[in-house]
């Protein structure tokens, strides 16, 4: 007997797939680091990650095949009319838009802000160049909202967990032998008014106190550290983070006393939870970031 699947089934199903892909980024991680060491990893971490998810999706997805995830709930994908597989170019679509569009954009807008931030790489005046860089990130938080706005919107009608499942057009339905659990989605519909609530009332807030650093004539946002072309150029060996090489970034401390860029020893963390340095292991919630640190 086949059936939509329900919310708490399409959930798990995502739940499971997250952790095998975390294993499988970890793996990768812990291989590379191995061999070519802690540097050259995280140069390279973001490309790692991407082809750890594509590999995942192409030996399932796009194989005609369950994900994990997908065989331990039971579920199946399918076209609209929920009687026939998805075929090669949805499943395309969306394993493109899942994995790979996310990576493009990243990338492009970290590209991007980084030419913005280095004079004399694009041909704009000073003025363009902080406009731009005031506007990027609003890009990136109008990006999220979407995500948090797609999300609360799947609580309320049960299906299209990703966005790349809705323009790719992939349904659920699930095997089973039983009655339907449909009265099971109540409470994740309840879930979905009170995220759009949530919502709501946060972006009002923020459109809030935008204006008001507008009415002050204060940037709404701005860089956490400005540094000149010679700063960029001169590292001074106790300013060096020793995982990216270059200047210390927000200095965040570890339990065994080593300094690193705050995003430097997160994106660590999220794989391996030891010091680069001297492999203390130490959970990522004792990592303490200095205050004005990075300004004595």
């Amino acid at each position: 007997m086949f059936r939509i699947a329900g919310t708490p089934e399409v959930i798990r199903s995502h739940q499971k797939d997250d952790n095998i892909l975390h294993y499988l980024r970890s793996s990768a991680a812990d291989i590379v680091q191995s061999i070519l060491g802690p540097h050259l990893w995280i140069k390279y971490r973001n490309h790692l990650d991407l082809a750890a998810n594509v590999t995942y999706f192409v030996l399932t997805t796009f194989s005609d095949l369950q994900t994990v995830g997908e065989e331990y709930v039971n579920i199946i994908q399918t076209d609209h009319t929920l009687r026939h597989l998805p075929s090669k170019w949805r499943r395309g679509a969306m394993v493109a838009l899942q994995v790979c569009a996310p990576y493009i954009l990243q990338t492009f807008l970290q590209r991007f802000e980084h030419q913005l931030q280095t004079s004399g790489s694009l041909p704009i005046s000073l003025a363009t160049r902080k406009t731009l860089l005031h506007i990027i990130p609003f890009i990136r938080k109008g990006i999220s909202l979407a995500h948090r706005l797609h999300l609360a919107n799947f609580y309320i009608q049960g299906i299209f967990y990703h966005l790349a499942k809705r323009f790719a057009g992939i349904y659920y339905i699930q095997i089973s032998s039983g009655a339907s659990n449909s009265h099971q989605n109540g409470p994740f519909r309840i879930l979905g008014y009170l995220s759009f609530l949530q919502i709501t009332c946060s972006f009002l807030a923020q459109a809030y106190q935008v204006y008001i650093s507008m009415k002050k004539n204060i940037a709404p946002l701005q860089l956490e550290q400005e540094m000149t072309s010679n700063e960029r150029l001169t590292v001074l060996p106790h300013e060096k983070c020793p995982l990216c090489l270059g200047k210390r970034m927000s200095t965040t401390l570890t339990p065994c006393g080593h300094l690193y860029c705050w995003i430097c020893i997160l994106e660590w963390c999220q794989s391996k939870q030891e010091c680069p340095l001297c492999r203390d292991k130490f959970p990522p919630q004792r990592l303490t970031v200095l205050q004005n640190y990075d300004a004595s």
